[in-house]
């Protein structure tokens, strides 16, 4: 398990502690964009002559909600309107003696920082200079490589399965990564692992409108809403500014569609199905996936310019049943006591065959012969529920049953209150269910995990301009995620077949036997891996000459709750080693004869970890010429350790090992191993390291 700490301590290695990068103002096309949830446009007002003009009343107005946010020119006559929700905007700017001006077809999109300069033409105000033509997006203030996929390209993209995380393997330098043990059976089934620009596999930053949308658990994603409920998707890596910590690999921002005045919605129904497709060449069969997604959205308004509303929801069925799983069971000669085909040339690889050991003399069985009444009880019980061999080596070729149902709902609300103060909240929940199956037949089929999932997420957005210079944003986040998981409830326990040993959970077997088949597996056992998380933001944009400053604050308190019950029935492994440097030579006659090479049994392992992540960054961005501006920032990053709520742990100390020393919180334990209470033990088992800039 890794934690959300690791990657944080990753922060104080990439990010370096004074950041000064020199960028000139060029145009860049719209893809290039800082990937935060909001826009804002920048630029200067001057008259005919290239002269400054000061107190020009400038006014964005978002034309879906006629949403308005103003500013005046400064002595330098620029102008910023910082944090704007991304969309389609209007700018107008009037200044008396001189005709008004009107541009249109602007279109933010996910963290543009666009330079719109304004020359005003002299005249009455009653008359007025429009431009209509879409304004050429130039990047004025990043130094970071991003991109933006909007929510047309989003749908008409053929992403597997609709997960939008696939989008981010369309950015340069960005590829999917080996998941090891990052990602599985414990995690949220549409998390991924993807590495940008050489990072960890875990090491990017997911936001969901500008929340925290990470699964504390091992750095990887959260579910995203489907397609059609996101209005854009951005992903910048390179040199990420300040106000972005945590995971310093990349960062993915991905922004819920929002109610405008009118009507807006679609329908949508997407089917695969293998019995419609053409075979693969080399396949021997169709493909047995059938998917089918459909769904819909629908949003407007509730009261005309200040209150929307946004809903959508998507379902999925899967259905897929691949006969390409191969195992070997004990054939009817087996059974028999015959392991002469079994272990001959004709089965086993390179044409030679083998001879059984007698565990109990090390002198092999005549003929392969061992007599059936040497054969452990509780080992054929269990061949009663595996499948009849198909051919004389024990082959048999099935298919496991995979479902993966899931519904995902989402609903937002936007309240412009006025053009100093808006709020928005969205919540987004996601529900999946892909149970084991058991047929009461064959075992073999229930050897994956059943999973069922549920993720949700809430967010508030709080917006407010004290002037046209001074903006707060606040961002509270709070996300659950539930995994419950387990075996089919109507497998056997090892109490089935009559294995004396304690078998608390009713429905969980693990056996394998190398070479040969497993019965369920380690993972499959049940267990519950609950992880919850709060997540406190705000941000300070200012405006002062030159300078474009931001600083801020980001608070994540994390929650993992866990119980899994892996090895309480007892984990049974038969490899055909039964004693130092002896052998069987076979797995499945050792298996045959109770000869197990491992056993292991323990009560169920919990977690109840606690953390806490916490940061300061300020951010300058100074514009010293039209053609030169200079981004510095400093961030505050400190590692807080994690803890076990119930301070569950033990920390060995060779010197106290040497010395003989013991604990004071537990005198019975061994010499050496100390436990939070004890002199220099801290609740984590380290100390915190709070100098990360």
């Amino acid at each position: 398990m890794t934690f959300r700490t690791d990657q944080h301590n990753l922060v104080s290695v990439f990010l370096p502690v004074l950041l000064v990068v020199m960028a000139a103002t060029v145009p860049v096309p719209h893809c290039l964009a800082q990937a935060v949830a909001v826009a804002e446009v920048t630029g200067q007002i001057s008259d005919p002559s290239g002269r400054a003009i000061v107190g020009a009343q400038v006014k964005t107005i978002e034309t879906g909600k006629q949403t308005v946010r103003n500013t005046t020119s400064n002595e330098q006559g620029r102008y910023a309107l910082p944090n704007l929700p991304v969309g389609p905007y209007r700018l107008e700017v009037t200044a008396s003696g001189f005709k008004s001006y009107v541009q249109s077809g602007i279109v933010l999109q996910v963290g543009n920082s666009v330079q719109i300069n304004v020359v005003m033409q002299i005249g009455a105000l009653s008359e007025h200079v429009e431009v209509t033509a879409g304004a050429v997006m130039v990047e004025t203030k990043e130094n970071t490589i991003s991109q933006v996929i909007d929510g047309d390209r989003m749908v008409d993209l053929p992403l597997n399965g609709r997960q939008p995380t696939q989008l981010v393997l369309g950015v340069g330098a960005a590829l999917t990564t080996p998941a090891g043990d990052l990602r599985g059976n414990k995690n949220f089934y549409s998390s991924t692992t993807i590495s940008v620009a050489g990072g960890q596999g875990n090491s990017v930053n997911y936001l969901l409108d500008g929340g925290d949308n990470n699964d504390s658990f091992t750095n990887v994603n959260l579910p995203i809403p489907f397609p059609d409920a996101l209005q854009e998707f951005s992903v910048q890596t390179g040199s990420l500014p300040a106000r972005f910590g945590l995971h310093p690999g990349a960062v993915v921002n991905a922004v819920t569609k929002s109610g405008t005045n009118s009507w807006h919605g679609s329908l949508f129904e997407f089917l695969r199905n293998g019995d419609v497709n053409a075979r693969n060449f080399f396949a021997t069969a169709h493909d047995s996936l059938k998917r089918n997604q459909w769904g819909g959205t629908v949003g407007s308004r509730i009261i005309r310019n200040k209150l929307f509303f946004f809903g959508g929801f998507q379902g999925t069925r899967n259905r897929s049943d691949p006969p390409q799983t191969t195992s070997y069971v004990p054939t009817t000669a087996v059974l028999a006591g015959d392991f002469s085909t079994i272990d001959g040339g004709g089965c086993i690889s390179g044409g030679v065959g083998k001879s059984v050991l007698d565990p109990t003399t090390g002198i092999a069985f005549p003929n392969n012969q061992i007599p059936v009444s040497r054969f452990n009880q509780q080992a054929l019980n269990l061949t009663k529920y595996l499948a009849a061999a198909q051919t004389a080596c024990g082959k048999v070729v099935y298919g496991i049953p995979t479902f993966g149902d899931e519904e995902q709902v989402i609903g937002r609300a936007d309240w412009v209150q006025n053009s100093k103060h808006s709020f928005f909240g969205r919540y987004f929940i996601d529900n999946y269910r892909n149970p084991s199956v058991f047929d009461g037949k064959d075992l073999l089929t229930a050897a994956v995990a059943g999973n069922w999932e549920r993720a949700q997420t809430l967010t508030l957005g709080d917006t407010y301009s004290f002037n046209g210079a001074t903006l707060n944003s606040l961002h509270a986040t709070a996300t659950r995620r539930r995994n419950d998981r387990g075996a089919p409830p109507n497998a056997i326990n090892p109490q089935t077949l009559g294995i004396n040993v304690p078998s608390p959970v009713p429905n969980y077997l693990n056996v394998g036997v190398t070479g040969y088949f497993g019965v369920l597996c380690g993972t499959c056992a049940d267990a519950k891996f609950n992880v919850n998380s709060l997540h406190l933001a705000d941000d300070v944009d200012l405006i002062r000459g030159k300078h474009r400053i931001a600083f801020g604050v980001d608070y994540i308190r994390d929650q993992f709750n866990s119980i899994n019950v892996s090895v309480s029935n007892g984990a049974f492994s038969a490899n055909g080693q039964y004693a130092s440097g002896k052998t069987m030579n076979d797995a499945l006659a050792a298996f045959m004869l109770g000869v197990l090479n491992d056993f292991a049994q323990s009560a169920s392992l919990q977690n109840a970890t606690r953390g806490t992540v916490f940061a300061l960054y300020v951010q300058d961005s100074i514009k010293l010429s039209p053609h030169l501006t200079v981004n510095g920032g400093l961030r505050w990053d400190p590692t807080l350790v994690p803890y076990d709520y119930f301070d569950r742990g033990v920390s060995f100390s060779q010197a106290a090992f040497n010395a003989g020393q013991r604990s004071s919180v537990f005198t019975n334990a061994p010499a050496g191993l100390m436990f939070y209470g004890d002199p220099g033990i801290p609740r984590g088992f380290q100390h915190n390291h709070l100098l990360n800039l």
